[in-house]
């Protein structure tokens, strides 16, 4: 036993040993690699400072292998210079070597800047020297100095960085420049590599450019663009118009990054065409254009998760304050009601449109009109209009209540006498019918413009009732919490959405909400449980499934923290006759503050009519409740649409359930609807109260009842369909009902009113059956 254990410690020590050695290996591998193409990074065409500023920033420990690197890349890369590089960098090693042992002074940011530059500015000198001392050697030595002097700076910065353990998300603006800047210089050091013209350096430059445009927009293009841009354009005279061109199309690609990465992909290859014109050099056009096309293939083919570091990048600052936080949410909230109030200010505007098509008179133009176009070329009209003009206008006023009775003319209706003095009367009787016509088709639109304007003068105490439920809403929450809001939002680019606002609040009873509005996102690629998950995490609790509503352009998910009730709910329906269309219509959703809403609309009659009153009150209903509305506030949206949205009567009910998870308290609410039947304690109770209908008076309201449900509580709401024979059956099977489901419950529910009906009149029945009962944590 003392042999087996003491083997496997002989393997685990030889395991571990073996693991360092190879991580040491792949370390000086790098510095040596780092090293080799650095050197090869040149500005002003010959002049290569870079490989001896890295010698300068690295941790001692690698120094042999970035100095093996550099004099290698030197001798190799750049041969023509490469002695007096070569002396560089052996001299920058022979000062870190010697000064090894002082390693407050290795830590100080200076030192490594002054090793890279005084060495460089003396070999500089000597150059300068050789040539007579002309001023453009000197001033060349000095600025490769202090080039060397600044690679050395961002070498040391960026080591240090990459060592840390900190993640790209936590650095400030100082250490990500020193990134960018080090990656710059990277890239120009593969400049030199590349064939017929074609720059591998610069084609990597262009991937970065579009991959910063595409997921850090305007901000992000910029900054890459004008960084690398500026870098390139030092490489050499012919490539100056890459500091514009680079900018130009990073600056544009970031405008068009919400087209996705094609759009932003090309408007790069266009810009930089553009700008590369304003070389006169051929080759290095088509190279640029080459480049561009190149990089935009690599670019499509990169893995999403790439983009979404990149995305990380350009998050804006978790640095504000709680008044700014509520400051954005009260807007976003007020901006998207208002996107859904225009949904059907849309439709009030297309009915007014169409009244202003039909032109408006009375009773007294029809007859003007028709002497006017009749009498107007006939030769009798002196005789008529003129000299017996009162006696003409007396047989006309007489034929006014004939035509508003009869609702038409005949060539008898004018009376003996006046038929014989008139030549024209049967085609003054044809032009007077066609006017009466658009004259009751003025009056009918004319009284359809007056509802209308009722229903929108009515809108403007609802608007105000809308204001002050975000105002009582918003009372509510104590805290913003601007963290997690910063988490949340790397959640959502990470899962492939574009956020627009991210606000994470806790009210009084510090229970927490998130809402998010996102660019337009097809919802059905939204993966509920994979984003509450993620969700759970960056907040710190347990979230319960989203409430997701659209508008256009935009998506709006809001979920609030696990409740601590959860409601089973079923639902069955029976069409009357079979038929394809139900006039009863209905939906359940958590609305994402922690609240169950369920909801049946019954439109009037059966059939295709009735579908469409009972769908469209629904429908608007849900949209406005998950938009953030009061329910007494879209109740009015619901009364004015069904009222504008024809010429025909539209009515239809409405019976609403909103169960707070958190404390149980139920609040039903009605209009015109039938009862509700709350099991509670093992004692059936039916809830009902009486209410009208929308869609008939300007002035509708919902009737409230609250009551508190408990565990194993149990509620039914169904349509009036189900209760005609009467609803003690209803109760008499709530009350014995023991183990089954709600969607069992509901099914019987149908099953029993279909069989209980002893009018032999088939109608539409809706059920939906509610078990309340307590919220397991998984």
């Amino acid at each position: 036993m003392k042999e087996q254990a003491a083997a496997k410690e002989k393997k685990g020590i030889t395991e571990a040993f073996s693991s360092k050695i190879a991580k040491a290996f792949v370390s000086q591998l790098v510095y040596f690699v780092a090293g080799f193409m650095l050197s090869g990074g040149a500005v002003f065409g010959s002049y290569a400072p870079f490989g001896a500023s890295l010698t300068a920033a690295v941790p001692f420990k690698r120094l042999i292998a970035t100095t093996i690197g550099s004099v290698s890349g030197y001798l190799i890369i750049t041969p023509g210079s490469s002695f007096r590089y070569i002396a560089t960098v052996l001299a920058v090693g022979a000062v870190r070597w010697t000064l090894s042992d002082l390693k407050k002074l290795n830590k100080n940011i200076w030192y490594p800047v002054l090793t890279a530059s005084l060495p460089m500015l003396a070999t500089g000198i000597v150059l300068a020297a050789v040539g007579n001392y002309q001023i453009n050697l000197i001033i060349m030595a000095v600025i490769e100095a202090l080039l060397a002097a600044v690679g050395a700076y961002f070498y040391f910065k960026t080591i240090n960085i990459l060592k840390s353990t900190r993640g790209i998300t936590s650095l400030n603006q100082q250490e990500l420049a020193c990134l960018v800047m080090s990656g710059c210089i990277l890239l120009l050091a593969l400049s030199s590599i590349g064939f017929g013209g074609v720059s591998l350096g610069r084609i990597c430059a262009i991937i970065v450019i579009m991959l910063c445009s595409r997921y850090g927009a305007v901000s992000g293009g910029c900054i890459s663009g004008v960084a690398t841009g500026v870098i390139f354009s030092m490489a050499d005279n012919n490539l100056t118009f890459l500091a514009g061109s680079y900018a130009f199309g990073g600056i544009m690609a970031g405008l068009f990054s919400s087209v996705g990465r094609v759009g932003t992909a090309l408007v790069f290859l266009v810009c930089n065409l553009i700008m590369a014109f304003q070389s006169q050099d051929v080759t290095m056009i088509i190279a640029s254009i080459y480049e561009s096309v190149i990089a935009g293939v690599i670019f499509m083919l990169l893995p999403k998760d790439l983009g979404n570091t990149v995305a990380q990048i350009f998050t804006p600052s978790a640095d504000k304050t709680c008044s700014e936080g509520l400051r954005k949410n009260v807007i976003m909230r007020l901006s998207y009601a208002s996107k859904a109030l225009k949904n059907v200010s849309r439709s009030v505007d297309s009915v007014a449109d169409k009244m202003k098509e039909l032109y408006s008179y009375n009773i007294s133009n029809v007859f003007a009109k028709s002497v006017e176009r009749v009498c107007c070329g006939c030769g009798l009209r002196s005789y008529c209009w003129e000299r017996d003009k009162e006696k003409s206008r007396v047989d006309f006023e007489k034929m006014t209540p004939v035509i508003l009775k009869k609702g038409s003319l005949t060539a008898k209706d004018f009376g003996e006498c006046y038929s014989k003095k008139c030549c024209k009367v049967p085609e003054l009787v044809e032009v007077i019918n066609k006017n009466y016509d658009s004259y009751m088709s003025y009056l009918s639109a004319e009284r359809r413009v007056g509802e209308i304007r009722s229903v929108v003068a009515g809108q403007f105490s609802g608007l105000g009732e809308i204001l002050q439920d975000m105002a009582d809403e918003f009372e509510n929450y104590s805290q913003f919490d601007t963290a997690a809001s910063e988490r949340v939002s790397t959640v959502l680019k990470m899962q492939g959405f574009t956020p627009m606002e991210v606000s994470c609040r806790t009210d009084r009873m510090n229970r927490m909400t998130v809402e998010m509005e996102v660019q337009d996102t097809d919802k059905g690629l939204i993966k509920k449980a994979q984003l509450v998950k993620e969700i759970s995490k960056a907040c710190g609790r347990y979230m319960d499934t989203p409430c997701i509503s659209m508008v256009p352009n935009r998506c709006r998910i809001q979920m609030s923290e696990r409740a601590l009730y959860d409601v089973q709910i079923g639902s069955a329906q029976h069409i009357s006759g079979r038929g394809r269309l139900c006039g009863d219509c209905y939906s359940y959703f958590t609305d994402g503050l922690g609240r169950m809403v369920a909801l049946i609309s019954d439109g009037m009659g059966t059939g295709g009519r009735a579908a469409v009153d009972g769908s469209m009150a629904e429908g608007i209903m849900t949209k406005l409740i998950k938009a953030g509305l009061g329910f007494d506030c879209a109740l009015q949206v619901v009364n004015s649409a069904l009222m504008v949205k024809s010429g025909d009567e539209s009515l239809a009910t409405l019976d609403i359930i909103c169960i707070d998870l958190f404390t149980g308290i139920a609040d039903l609410m009605k209009a015109g609807a039938a009862a509700t039947y709350i099991k509670k304690d093992g004692v059936v109770q039916r809830v009902d109260f009486s209410s009208l209908p929308v869609g008939i008076l300007t002035d509708v309201k919902l009737e409230h009842r609250t009551l508190r449900l408990g565990n194993d509580d149990w509620v039914l709401m169904v349509s009036d369909g189900a209760v005609v024979s009467g609803d003690s059956w209803i109760m008499d099977i709530m009350k014995h009902w023991k183990s089954g489901s709600a969607q069992e419950m509901a099914q019987v529910i149908i099953t029993e009113a279909k069989e209980n009906r002893n009018d032999n009149y088939d109608d539409d029945v809706t059920a939906i059956a509610m078990n309340f009962m307590s919220n397991i944590k998984d």
